[in-house]
């Protein structure tokens, strides 16, 4: 997401909504404007990056903490949220003191003012030798519906870093070694600024480290290459169309010692031809004989548990809405309900006698059956 985009706008949400109000917000966008839904419409696939890398921030509370503290610079990577605090005290008790500038050291970092504060470069040794965690990988799966009701289990391919088989895991292309750097004679620090005060920043040629390398051809002195690894990932029950289910410590690994980041997949649920799915209630028709409808009867339901006999009250009409508790959608400690739409199906075949009989209950009814009925 470019600098600058709020976050909580991204979503239609602000500053005070509620993680469970966010997660909403989320999952309706999210179903509007997921690529699948819009095949080849570029704006969509722009509009549905933008809204996933808000929620990334404002669905982790570590994440929102510091986006509300420092904006979008508190969730840069290597950021120092202390070192922001410390300067920030420091800036505040100069204006509030009135300190002079003999006050100041003769000789500071300036990355001890401003380091992990982005934006000031690629080059600081600093920020390039602090642990931070590995990104987090995104992926999309498509499950059957039953499949995401019962639970169920996938397979992904995640990338893998592997040191690379050219350099040893060194990073240096081989047949050669690191030499010392000529723009800071190997100290790592440079003079950023001439006069009375030394500021000494990261020399940008070595980034911090004292020396310069070759970098190795095939893995870009990163010491390691990429594979791809297939995984089994465990999908609980429930899972609804739009959700996502982050598993942790599947992502890329940290750099510097840094944790590893996290597998976060989008669910996308495929519709079932018949079932229809409320929040963890599920709704059923159910096709009823003439018979079963006006004398009663018991019938058996099909449920995502297996069938169950259901009492059909005599006089059903069409339409007639019949509850099994518990039988729904079952997610933890929670257990949805399952609706059963009754749908009254007369005989197929012509037969005369039916007809007369029909034709003699037409004197049954306490009330045309249409009396009031007006648009």
């Amino acid at each position: 997401m470019a600098d600058g985009k709020d976050l909580y706008a991204a979503l239609g949400v602000d500053k005070s909504t509620t993680d469970d109000a966010i997660r909403k917000a989320y999952r309706k966008l999210a179903r509007k404007w997921h690529p699948d839904v819009n095949p080849g419409n570029k704006e969509a696939e722009d509009k549905f990056k933008e809204i996933s890398a808000a929620y990334d921030v404002l669905s982790d509370p570590a994440k929102r903490k510091l986006y509300d503290e420092f904006g979008h610079e508190g969730i840069r990577e290597g950021f120092d949220p202390e070192a922001a605090r410390s300067y920030r005290r420091w800036s505040e008790g100069r204006r509030t003191t009135g300190a002079a500038s003999e006050d100041i050291p003769y000789e500071i970092n300036l990355e001890d003012i401003l380091g992990g504060f982005g934006g000031m470069g690629g080059g600081f040794g600093r920020r390039a030798t602090r642990p931070a965690a590995g990104e987090d990988l995104r992926a999309v799966v498509e499950l059957d519906f039953m499949d995401a009701l019962r639970g169920t289990e996938i397979e992904v391919g995640l990338p893998v870093a592997k040191a690379c088989p050219t350099c040893n895991g060194s990073g240096d292309q081989p047949g050669t070694k690191p030499e010392t750097c000529p723009e800071c004679g190997g100290t790592g620090k440079k003079q950023a600024v001439r006069g009375p005060m030394k500021i000494m920043t990261t020399c940008p040629r070595c980034g911090g480290a004292g020396v310069v390398r070759t970098p190795c051809t095939t893995c870009d002195g990163e010491g390691t290459i990429t594979t791809e690894q297939s995984v089994k990932i465990r999908i609980p029950p429930g899972a609804d169309d739009g959700s996502e289910l982050r598993v942790r410590g599947k992502g890329r690994p940290g750099r510097d010692g840094g944790p590893t980041g996290d597998l976060v997949l989008g669910i996308r649920v495929r519709p079932h031809p018949i079932l229809r799915r409320d929040g963890l209630d599920l709704s059923l028709p159910l096709p009823v004989t003439l018979d079963e409808a006006y004398n009663g009867s018991s019938i058996e339901v099909p449920t995502p548990d297996g069938p169950v006999k259901m009492k059909v009250p005599p006089r059903s009409q069409s339409g007639t809405r019949l509850r099994l508790r518990g039988k729904g959608v079952v997610r933890g400690d929670h257990r949805g309900d399952l609706f059963v739409q009754l749908e009254v199906r007369l005989p197929d075949r012509e037969d005369a006698q039916l007809a007369d009989a029909l034709r003699a209950a037409n004197q049954l009814y306490g009330k045309p059956v249409r009396e009031g009925l007006t648009l």
